[in-house]
């Protein structure tokens, strides 16, 4: 008697604890998120946001490196992606233009995030402008299972020599765009890896329903072991979607933007089972419509290309007045013209001079030419007068002047309206300067 009652309390002790397992199992842990810093270099800080999940369960990574080191601000534009398509997200506050050993530093970070989170094998990466170009550099010689690239591209042999899956978001009024537009006018100059997806927002960041969008593209497509196969019904649901983006991009007359998701979609498994995607590309490459775009979108890339050397060699040549007149000009007929792509090919003009400004300004500080400075300093004022970046300029001509009170007030000045880059305020500045930072 006393057997079969042992017997009995065992078998329910089991049963019990078997239950009580299953519950644990089913329990999820809520969304985290921190700002950390790796172990073997403490100054190689990052931000990380792991979503929802379950105890157990790891996750591919997501590595975000911004231009200027904001990682804080680039997280946030792949939260709404890590929450729909589960990845753990770490953006780098180290990593930044300028940053000579990105590599290293990038590894540095990866290994660290290994180590400390729920991470499996996958690992996608993106970056901004100089962030994409890391991105990409990093990739070339680690092979992650897909890249996103923002305001900014490369040649076809380094996206081929990728092996893996490459989006480029790129503005059409990005000053950057032409990196992207060599790849727009024959599908054969298109690298099979490479998909390409255009937006209105400038050099800037795309905005989170684009990037989750983009992220959700890697997610779907990707075979991995800590990526789940997604159901048919997710695949639908996606593939919807994009139907939808394409039916809209159509009704705006968007006809370029419309063929290009088109493409994305027809020319990437899972999608396009049904050939639905191919068929929506091939009608939208035989609208006269789409035609006619493409050579206006032709007509004013060779334009720019065109004007870019005589706004280089003004630089050196003209003088502040017609600068003025210059940029006067251009943002009148970025306010008057009716036609969108030759409004675009303004404000990419535009976008070159602020970043022949930038480039021309720092080879002018290191040389200490002053009269050069001054007069980039007037266009850039004229150019784009909130720009933190032509502030800091300004502070050098007080510097080398030996003002050392208007050097920090300007410096100030600077950080008020933006500025971040401490590391290089103090490599440009005395310790008796930015000190008072």
């Amino acid at each position: 008697m006393h057997k079969i009652l042992l017997l009995l309390y065992t078998v329910f002790f089991i049963t019990v604890v078997s239950c009580s397992n299953t519950v644990k199992s089913t329990e999820t842990i809520k969304a985290v998120e921190n700002t950390d810093s790796c172990k073997l270099d403490p100054n190689n800080i990052y931000e990380v946001y792991i979503p929802e999940k379950n105890p157990q369960e790891k996750l591919p990574l997501l590595v975000i490196i911004d231009a200027h080191g904001s990682g804080k601000f680039a997280l946030k534009k792949f939260k709404q992606a890590a929450n729909q398509y589960p990845v753990v997200l770490v953006a780098s506050d180290f990593i930044k233009n300028g940053f000579e050993n990105y590599v290293g530093a990038m590894q540095t970070l990866i290994s660290d995030v290994q180590q400390k989170y729920p991470v499996g094998k996958t690992i996608f990466i993106t970056g901004f402008s100089g962030g994409a170009r890391m991105a990409l550099g990093y990739a070339l010689n680690h092979q992650p299972q897909g890249l996103i690239l923002c305001g900014a591209l490369a040649g076809a042999d380094q996206i081929n020599a990728l092996h893996c899956p490459v989006i480029s978001i790129s503005g059409m009024d990005d000053f950057n765009f032409i990196e992207t537009a060599q790849y727009l006018f024959q599908d054969n100059s298109i690298p099979g890896n490479l998909k390409i997806e255009l937006t209105n927002a400038s050099h800037d960041w795309p905005d989170n329903k684009m990037l989750t969008n983009a992220f959700g593209f890697l997610w779907l497509s990707t075979h991995a072991e800590d990526i789940p196969s997604p159901a048919k019904s997710q695949i639908k649901l996606y593939d919807q979607n994009q139907m939808a983006r394409i039916d809209s991009l159509k009704e705006s007359k968007d006809f370029i933007k419309a063929a290009l998701v088109s493409r994305n979609m027809s020319s990437t498994s899972p999608f396009n089972s049904d050939k639905t995607f191919e068929s929506s590309y091939n009608e939208l490459k035989a609208n006269s419509d789409y035609s006619n775009q493409m050579n206006q979108l032709r007509n004013t890339l060779n334009f720019e290309i065109k004007a870019r050397q005589p706004y280089i060699d003004a630089f050196s040549t003209k003088d502040s007045l017609w600068w003025k007149n210059e940029i006067n000009s251009i943002n009148d007929k970025i306010e008057q013209e009716q036609d969108q792509f030759k409004i675009d090919m303004y404000k990419r003009i535009k976008g070159f001079w602020g970043i022949l400004c930038y480039s021309l300004g720092n080879q002018a500080v290191k040389q200490k030419d002053l009269q050069s400075l001054n007069k980039i300093i007037s266009i850039y004022r004229m150019l784009e007068p909130e720009n933190s970046y032509r502030i800091y300029l300004s502070a050098f001509p007080y510097f080398w002047k030996g003002n050392n009170k208007a050097t920090i007030a300007v410096l100030k000045k600077a950080r008020e309206e933006g500025f971040t880059e401490m590391s290089q305020l103090k490599q440009d500045f005395p310790e008796s300067i930015y000190s008072q930072m």
